[in-house]
């Protein structure tokens, strides 16, 4: 049973900043902190809560949160023991907000080491103004976000036209109005995983509310990089199924919507780090012979023997070009297969496109790597007919 801890006994507010967590008693102190001093600035007329929403944490995230000395009224919602995933966190939530008659609701994460007050402003204003869903827009670690730049990002830009940059950034905003949609929906094992994210972003531009994206800076925070466990499989069962969902939509599609922007596109620079491009292609490497028979199964003749010969080289060179025939070529399969051992085997050639990608990209800078991130989406778009074929 879902467990509330409610001190002060809150039963309206018109602002909630949730915080979903698992073990984070190390950094939720710090956002507790920058999120209060953001709505005592830039909200103070608004009646507003901080709900951090957890997964029954085994650390101490429960009690930091609850200690930490601010004005700003809290409520502790925990899952069950035996209930682990961010969307199960996010959809006590929407619950929370609806009981609580909240107007506006913004997420972020618990282990942001860059958020700042200001961050609640740019996310927040907006949903008071008419906006119904504010996503991120922010320059990130270049081994950061692989999930996004070479998968989601690419996709949403290609199959829908949108030029959505952080379509599963973490950090949210959204009017009481989508929290109805999205507890309407139905929710799929995944979306109650590290899949919530694409399917709060995949169901808001489909129900066409409002939707702009706000520039925040930087985002820097604990990377998941390249351990990626089971979040490549959640996150793309998840879009994976939405979109497949919304195939008709996909061939009405025919023009780029321009991108909206609060506050300009101009990307923070944040340091050049040169990932390490070795430890993902041995991924690569290693998982081949695993998904060899699934490769010749689903992927074209030619696109299959192209990457075996990388794996013969023991060199990997998944260019442009080919990484866009793969995921079109995978998403068909599984829209056949409905299987996820589809998504597993896309994750050996996703860690292959993101060698490539590091190895291709290992003399530019950030800026110059962004604009290759840009292209690669937009290459998407530029061949969309092969998938729809």
């Amino acid at each position: 049973m879902t467990k509330i801890i409610n001190l002060q006994k809150i039963k309206k507010a018109d602002l909630v900043v949730g915080i979903p967590s698992y073990n984070e008693e190390r950094t939720i102190g710090f956002v507790v902190k920058q999120v209060s001093r953001g709505l005592e600035k830039y909200f103070p007329e608004k009646k507003a809560v901080i709900i951090n929403v957890d997964n029954n944490s085994s650390d101490n995230t429960k009690e930091v949160f609850l200690g930490v000395k601010i004005d700003i009224p809290r409520i502790h919602i925990s899952t069950p023991k035996n209930i682990k995933g961010k969307g199960h966190n996010f959809y006590n939530l929407f619950l929370e907000i609806r009981k609580l008659k909240a107007k506006a609701g913004i997420v972020v994460d618990a282990d942001l080491l860059s958020i700042k007050p200001l961050w609640i402003k740019k996310l927040g204003t907006p949903i008071f103004n008419g906006y119904e869903y504010i996503l991120p827009f922010y320059a990130r670690s270049e081994d950061d976000a692989t999930i996004t730049n070479h998968l989601v990002y690419p996709l949403i830009y290609g199959l829908l036209g949108q030029n959505i940059r952080q379509p599963i950034g973490g950090d949210f905003a959204f009017s009481d109005k989508l929290v109805n949609i999205w507890l309407k929906q139905k929710w799929h094992k995944s979306d109650k995983q590290f899949g919530i994210d694409v399917f709060m972003t995949l169901n808001a531009l489909s129900s066409n509310v409002k939707v702009c994206q706000a520039n925040l800076g930087a985002k820097i925070h604990k990377s998941s990089a390249p351990s990626l466990g089971p979040m490549f499989l959640q996150v793309v069962e998840s879009l994976f199924k939405i979109l497949q969902s919304r195939e008709n939509h996909i061939k009405k599609t025919t023009k780029f919507k321009k991108a909206c922007f609060l506050d300009g596109k101009k990307m923070f620079e944040l340091p050049d780090i040169r990932p390490n491009y070795r430890i993902f292609e041995q991924i690569f490497l290693n998982n081949f012979p695993v998904y060899k028979n699934l490769f010749k199964k689903h992927l074209s003749i030619e696109v299959y023997q192209k990457i075996e010969k990388f794996y013969q080289k023991k060199q990997v060179n998944i260019d442009l070009d080919l990484w866009v025939k793969i995921v079109y070529e995978f998403f068909n399969a599984y829209k056949l297969t409905k299987s996820s051992s589809i998504i597993k085997a896309l994750e050996c050639l996703y860690f292959g496109r993101v060698a490539s990608f590091f190895k291709q990209t290992a003399n530019l800078t950030p800026a110059q790597s962004e604009r290759e991130v840009l292209k690669q989406a937009q290459h998407f778009f530029k061949n969309r007919e092969y998938f729809l074929k």
